[in-house]
């Protein structure tokens, strides 16, 4: 039995991975204006660039659907990894919560590095936000507030933005007790987690910070242009653009 669950985490993660890897940027970009968007703006095949090369219209179809891809993987994760035959005879579901937190990853890892697309791709954002959203719907509201503060207030770039706002989710779910009615993520808690605690999705944002801090690290190595996305004094999105490589 332990085999069959073995397998079933793999190809958990696996379909998450393709999922992740499907780069609607690319593919919808280019079938419906011709252009590829790894040419133009920043050179970032993600759901920013696609607004500011394709326009609102196409642009905001393409981040929907990443959103969506992170969406879909979590929530069939959590759906069918809490059926009765992933349930051990005392109740726990290491299988539920070990995919919840390498399902999720790997969604992020195959929207950063798609098989499609010669293993690039783009942040890893839109993903990240869908996966939120099904986990705790807080959790996107608190992103949406603070990117959007520290972009005007602090003038932060999106990136550096988002990793200090995902440090703060993790500290800030730890604590909320408000869990959505379609979620198992509660059912299957850690035995040594207190009760006021939670440890599983802090546990989940980690994992997915680790994938989202990796592709920074690399864009600002690179000295790509995303990395340096911000708002600028009048409101305006501005960014450094440099002849780069596409990331």
């Amino acid at each position: 039995m332990i085999a069959i669950y073995i397998t079933c985490v793999i190809l958990a993660c696996l379909g998450g991975y393709l999922l992740g890897s499907i780069p609607f940027s690319v593919w919808i970009g280019k079938r419906v204006t011709g252009v590829d968007l790894r040419d133009h703006g920043v050179k970032n095949p993600g759901g920013m660039n696609s607004v500011v090369t394709y326009g609102m219209k196409i642009g905001l179809s393409i981040i929907i659907l990443d959103f969506l891809k992170g969406s879909i993987t979590i929530a069939l994760i959590d759906q069918l990894f809490a059926l009765d035959f992933f349930i051990a005879q005392d109740g726990a579901n290491i299988w539920h919560t070990l995919t919840s937190i390498l399902g999720p990853v790997c969604c992020i890892a195959g929207h950063n590095y798609s098989v499609f697309l010669k293993f690039e791709g783009g942040q890893g954002l839109g993903v990240f936000l869908g996966i939120t959203w099904y986990l705790n719907p807080i959790l996107l509201v608190f992103y949406g507030v603070g990117i959007i503060s520290a972009m005007l207030l602090f003038k932060a770039n999106v990136r550096i933005g988002t990793l200090v706002i995902i440090i703060l989710e993790i500290i800030l779910i730890m604590f909320i007790r408000i869990n959505p009615p379609w979620s198992h993520m509660p059912e299957f808690r850690f035995p040594w987690t207190p009760w006021f605690m939670q440890v599983k999705l802090p546990i989940i944002l980690l994992a997915m910070f680790a994938m989202i801090f990796i592709r920074a690290l690399q864009a600002l190595r690179r000295k790509s242009a995303s990395a340096t996305w911000r708002v600028s004094t009048d409101g305006k999105r501005e960014f450094k653009h440099k002849e780069t490589p596409s990331e």
